[in-house]
């Protein structure tokens, strides 16, 4: 039995049951922007989830800096707009993706590459957001452990998760390290179901 399937095996048995994500090749997220793979985030039926995240942050701050890991093709930047905020910054692993949000030529956001596995931001943010990217991570729990230190003091994370695979094991990872202080579950016509929660860090006794 080669090494390879061996890794395969202990993933797909082990490691995803636990609540390990299944990280994607860059070339791979490119090639899905670029073939319309993940032109669904622009359409009618993610704008449920998508409204609830941006209604969540704007009901807790007047004006925030928010980061976006993640950030796809810009939709939650394009969603913000209407609504103060002094810094949006959005990270996401593709190339394509970030050409895709610089083109929609956005007021107060930039877009950056980086992989949020390795990435590290150079100030403080009163809002991190994961939107449908934690499955992706190779723990969940560690990447946003990782990103604790870049919130400002009274900042929140905002987890949006769709329901699919090891989802529920994704979040006791992730609740290894924050606790949630709302939540909701949104659905679409389709049946789509999505896990929305705001979460701070876990504090010790």
């Amino acid at each position: 039995m080669s090494r390879n399937l061996l890794a395969r095996l202990r993933r797909k048995f082990l490691l995803e049951p636990a609540g390990y994500g299944r990280p994607v090749d860059q070339s791979a997220v490119d090639g899905e922007y670029k073939s319309g793979a993940w032109a669904h985030f622009h359409q009618l039926p993610e704008l449920p989830r998508q409204s609830v995240i941006v209604g969540y942050v704007s009901e807790l701050y007047k004006n925030p800096s928010i980061l976006d890991l993640g950030c796809g093709s810009g939709r939650l930047a394009q969603l913000f707009q209407p609504h103060p905020f002094r810094r949006y910054l959005g990270v996401d692993l593709s190339p394509e993706g970030i050409r895709m949000a610089r083109d929609l030529d956005l007021q107060r956001c930039e877009f950056t590459e980086g992989n949020f596995e390795t990435w590290q931001p150079s100030e403080k943010f009163d809002v991190i957001m994961f939107s449908e990217c934690i499955g992706y991570a190779n723990d969940p729990g560690a990447l946003v452990a990782a990103f604790i230190p870049w919130l400002e003091p009274k900042g929140t994370v905002v987890i949006s998760h769709f329901r699919f695979g090891h989802w529920q094991a994704h979040w006791r990872r992730v609740e290894q390290h924050l606790e949630t202080f709302e939540a909701t579950t949104v659905a679409n016509a389709k049946g789509q179901t999505w896990d929305i929660r705001l979460l701070r860090p876990r504090t010790t006794a």
